[in-house]
């Protein structure tokens, strides 16, 4: 079991990390294109940046990474007849029979853990802004109710609520970005390990990254 839970986050997050979120992961900062057509990014640039959610050698990773996931798209010993009809199952079942290495089980673990680290800060920041939301709500219907008998009293309560909302907006982005950064920088670096230990496997085995393809573009689920 190990062994399959391994491949299954390989092939995950191989997928997530160089599908199309890589412009989101990157933050647009892209460069060169790689042998396979891929944009590289500018690693110096995002370790120059000190909102960039990704170090340099996290960045360097993906960037190998990028490349041999190309370099697989484009070898002709990847492709076999046939491979357009494969099934979820039918993808699966190859990939398992791939001489392959799981990835370390420390990577795992801190990707896990740093995906289940950034879904609760998503969480946090959502349920505080709905909150500060009613509360805004409730002032607003109090402003418009006080509208009905002193109209320039209202409008200066609704120029009020007006003027909180951008404050609280201003504030609650401020401290998203400062307690989500580390977050996002250790989520970037565990993604980046793990697509890590896929890279060389890619290099030696073109086949695997076909299959990655196969599966993402068939949006496979439940491995």
């Amino acid at each position: 079991m190990p062994r399959v839970r391994g491949l299954i986050v390989a092939i995950a997050t191989v997928a997530l990390a160089l599908g199309p979120a890589q412009a989101q992961v990157f933050g647009g900062h892209h460069a060169a294109r790689g042998g396979g057509g891929r944009q590289q990014v500018d690693c110096d640039a995002i370790a120059a940046n000190p909102n960039a959610g990704m170090d340099k050698a996290s960045c360097e990773a993906m960037n190998q990474a990028a490349a041999s996931y190309d370099n697989a798209q484009h070898d002709p010993s990847a492709n076999q007849p046939g491979d357009e009809a494969m099934s979820c199952d039918d993808i699966k079942a190859e990939f398992m029979r791939q001489p392959m290495t799981p990835p370390s089980h420390q990577h795992v673990a801190e990707a896990q853990a740093a995906t289940t680290a950034m879904t609760a800060e998503v969480a946090k920041q959502s349920a505080k802004v709905a909150a500060q939301t009613a509360a805004l709500s409730a002032q607003s219907m109090a402003a418009s109710a006080m509208s009905v008998a002193n109209p320039l009293a209202g409008r200066a309560a609704d120029q009020a609520v007006t003027a909180e909302q951008q404050s609280m907006e201003a504030a609650d982005n401020a401290e998203a970005h400062a307690e989500a950064l580390p977050i996002e920088r250790r989520s970037n670096a565990a993604t980046a390990a793990v697509v890590g230990n896929m890279t060389t496997q890619l290099n030696d085995n073109p086949r695997i990254g076909r299959l990655v393809a196969l599966a993402s573009e068939k949006h496979c689920r439940g491995w």
